[in-house]
């Protein structure tokens, strides 16, 4: 556990337990030893099976353990009536699974009885034997056993609700789950409780397997043939978001011919686990819905479930927070503490020239790459209010009722220039009296050839605010005046004016897009009558999902990265 500060004058209480990064040993040897010299990651090896004179493949992938086919017995077949409809269920047992001990301790590794699931009238069963007469296509999904979210209704991952979506599938289109025992991507239950506290306190599901001394993923496959076989399944659409899973069966001479999606919505306490998945697990199909979650990380808003009291200077915390190795904990705590001042009333660069981090920067420009609103804001001492922002050419109908309906409705979009000059867009007045120098040009609609009715609606809006960011776009494709503000962006963006409007465009020009970006006032929800401040923007942001930076940060990156 965490070593208390010698100081006792300091009240720093310390009460979360992390487990030591310890490997344990078998006969000398390292039991995360996963082949020989001889045997590479990711090569394939035929090992002689006595009883039949057929290869028995192994496959060996860097990061996890070696796979080979085994065979599984037929024990029973009963009905199944569940809350999601009537299955029938297959139980099967793999008699040499426990023949040794898995060097990762007796929880781990692929559990003696897998099991089969299926709908009672969409039966997946082929014919066995014969030249291909077995079922084809078959939606298959293979599941691993998730005791805490499918017993204890943990809400740390998306199993459980993965499970439910694969038996709603299978009951309105045939196919079957394949349920193996194989808890914490196969490093067993307590090992699994383990690698959850280290995520308490800042790693990711990645991290904290491999500071355990643990592969990124042990799970195993080598039943799965056997399973298909008994069915008389020929070939698969997998119903999954994860590569590795399509690599390890394809290696063991599964035929899958396709996936279906598995993507369940994010939570509170599972969006980090599903970013991790998603961006080093190679996870695919989340599409923006991460984005749009309720907030943007396992952590709880008060630390509790960490259960460290702070008294004195934040920046002294990770230096007592460190104990058996625990340095990136440390950062993470640190940084999350630093991040939910309740006292912050609006932006203010620290030493470094940012405010929110660098990260804030990094991940507001990915959202708008994926065409998602963000939440941008400025100085205290200048308007301290904060704007969505997002590429106009990503737009949609339903992006910009999200806009419309947390914001001021005064839908502008920040723009170059020499773009405007050739759209022939001038300024609103001659004399510019607005405080902050505004640059509003005149206002605009696409014209009825692109499908403009009057206007105003959400898709009207959408339509022009793609057609302003065209490259092709001419001035005969809008009249005036309109719906949508264009407003006339600074040269150099942030780094001459550091004006919601530059922001803009900076973001969109950073994400890949036209340098022409959306941006829109938010009120606040808890005083319509002003507008909403930082406190309340963060609240806001991780209430709704989005990702929250500041113009400060902005250009901070944007000095650093020369970009």
């Amino acid at each position: 556990s965490a070593e208390q500060p010698k100081n006792s004058s300091e009240s720093v209480e310390l009460k979360a337990e992390i487990p030591s990064p310890v490997i344990h040993h078998m006969n000398g040897k390292s039991s995360l030893s996963l082949e020989s010299e001889a045997e590479k990651p990711d090569s394939v090896s035929v090992v002689a099976d006595g009883s039949t004179g057929e290869g028995k493949k192994t496959i060996f992938s860097s990061g996890g353990f070696p796979d080979e086919v085994v065979p599984a017995t037929y024990v029973a077949e009963t009905n199944l009536p569940t809350d999601v409809g009537h299955f029938r269920i297959r139980a099967y047992r793999i008699d040499d699974a426990m023949s040794e001990p898995h060097p990762l301790g007796a929880g781990a590794g692929l559990g003696a009885e897998p099991c089969v699931i299926y709908c009672t009238d969409k039966p997946p069963f082929g014919s066995k034997g014969g030249e291909r007469g077995g079922a084809k296509d078959v939606p298959v999904r293979i599941h691993d056993q998730c005791f805490t979210s499918e017993v204890f209704r943990s809400q740390r991952c998306d199993c459980r609700e993965q499970l439910k979506m694969s038996l709603e599938y299978i009951r309105e289109n045939g196919g079957a789950v394949i349920y193996l025992q194989q808890e914490g991507r196969g490093i067993g239950l307590a090992n699994k409780v383990a690698a959850y506290a280290l995520q308490d306190v800042g790693l990711d599901t990645v991290d904290a397997n491999t500071h355990l001394g643990f592969p990124e993923d042990a799970r195993q496959y080598g039943v799965v043939p056997s399973l298909l076989k008994d069915m008389g399944i020929d070939s698969i659409r997998l119903m999954t978001n994860n590569p590795r899973k399509i690599e390890r069966l394809t290696s063991l001479g599964v035929d899958v011919t396709g996936t279906v999606p598995m993507v369940a919505e994010a939570n509170p306490y599972n969006k980090k686990y599903l970013e991790t998945k998603r961006e080093r697990m190679n996870h695919k199909n989340f599409g923006s819905m991460l984005s749009a979650s309720s907030v943007d990380s396992i952590m709880s808003s008060d630390y509790s479930h960490v259960e460290v009291l702070v008294q004195g200077a934040q920046n002294s915390v990770a230096e007592k927070y460190i104990s058996k190795g625990e340095e990136m904990a440390a950062v993470a705590v640190t940084s999350a503490l630093l991040m939910d001042d309740p006292e912050q009333s609006g932006v203010k660069a620290n030493e470094d020239g940012y405010c929110f981090g660098r990260k804030s920067v990094e991940e507001a420009i990915d959202a708008v790459a994926r065409g998602e609103l963000i939440v941008v804001v400025d100085d205290e001492s200048r308007e301290n209010e904060g704007d969505f922002i997002m590429a106009a050419d990503k737009c949609t109908p339903e992006t910009m009722a999200e806009f419309i309906r947390y914001s001021s409705g005064v839908i502008c979009i920040g723009m170059e220039g020499e773009r405007m000059d050739e759209l022939e867009l001038p300024a609103m007045v001659v004399n510019n009296e607005d405080p902050k120098g505004t640059a509003f040009s005149v206002s605009v609609d696409a014209t009825k050839e692109h499908g403009i009715t009057t206007g105003i609606s959400a898709t009207d809006r959408a339509r022009t605010s793609v057609m302003l960011a065209k490259a092709d776009a001419t001035p005969s494709d809008f009249h005036r005046p309109g719906h949508i503000f264009p407003l006339r962006a600074k040269e150099n963006g942030v780094l001459t004016r550091d004006g919601h409007t530059e922001a803009a465009v900076d973001f969109a020009r950073l994400a890949g897009s036209s340098p022409a970006g959306l941006l829109c006032e938010i009120v606040s929800e808890e005083n319509p009558v002003e507008m909403a401040r930082l406190p309340e923007l963060k609240r806001f942001c991780k209430k709704h999902g989005y990702v929250l930076t500041s113009i400060a940060d902005l250009q901070q990156y944007r000095r650093d990265t020369g970009l």
